[in-house]
């Protein structure tokens, strides 16, 4: 029989604690400092706007993100003069409508809970083409022809305006919709083309220039323009 001194297992602690590399007179300190510096970094993005958005529950962040955007339609669809009532047709209602509806399914999007599974990259992209193709299709409902004679020297000038404004307006609604997402893939182009569609609803609600033409270079094109231009950002500048 196999005497305890002569198994296998015999010393083997002793062996281990051998190449154990012996304890460094700075360890526990580097290992403080270590420590306090993560603590530190940690504090601060808890300061931070992005920081006290983004460790708010689901529910807070929606409420935040909807609380925001109605303020903001509120206070434009009074503060500026909405276009002529011959303008107000079926299909000008119906593209706000729309606008409107693809912007709080972007928001339930991008606020997402990340305990939930991941949603598959084809439904962002789904909705990043039809927030594109909802722009567009609303510039070939323009105004009565009858208003066009009376802007047919001044659309260009006015398309290059409105592009513009559109894009000053979708800013906030691209920042605030990054400060709440907590890293759900492609929220960056989600919250590109909700930009998108923000610009869109304000300058369809108020713009009194019509045309097709005008639309798609003036409105239109804001939606594009944050969806491509935003996606090369995020793809050739690396993220910090």
């Amino acid at each position: 029989m196999t005497s305890g001194s002569n198994r296998p297992e015999s010393g083997l602690g002793e062996r281990l604690r051998e190449l154990d590399p012996p304890d460094m007179p700075g360890d526990d300190e580097r290992m403080d400092r270590m420590f306090t510096s993560m603590k530190t970094e940690c504090d601060q993005n808890d300061r931070s706007i992005a920081g006290f958005l983004r460790s708010r529950s689901t529910t807070v962040r929606r409420v935040i993100v909807l609380g925001v955007f109605a303020t903001l339609a509120v206070v434009g669809w009074f503060a500026f003069p909405l276009v002529g009532d011959q303008a107000r047709t079926i299909q000008w209602a119906i593209s706000l409508v729309a606008f409107c509806v693809l912007l709080v399914i972007a928001m339930f999007m991008v606020t997402r809970p990340v305990h939930l599974p991941a949603l598959p990259y084809w439904q962002s992209v789904c909705l990043v083409c039809i927030a594109l193709g909802a722009t567009v299709l609303a510039a070939f409902w323009p105004h009565p022809a009858a208003q066009a004679a009376t802007h047919e020297h001044t659309h260009s000038v006015m398309a290059g305006a409105c592009m513009g404004v559109g894009l000053l307006l979708g800013v906030p609604v691209y920042a605030l919709l990054r400060l709440v997402d907590r890293g759900n893939a492609l929220g960056s182009l989600v919250a590109a083309a909700a930009a998108g569609l923000a610009g869109n609803f304000v300058l369809k609600a108020h713009c009194a220039v019509p045309g097709t033409s005008h639309e798609l270079l003036g409105h239109a094109s804001v939606a594009v323009l944050f969806v491509v231009g935003l996606s090369l950002v995020h793809r050739f500048v690396p993220a910090k």
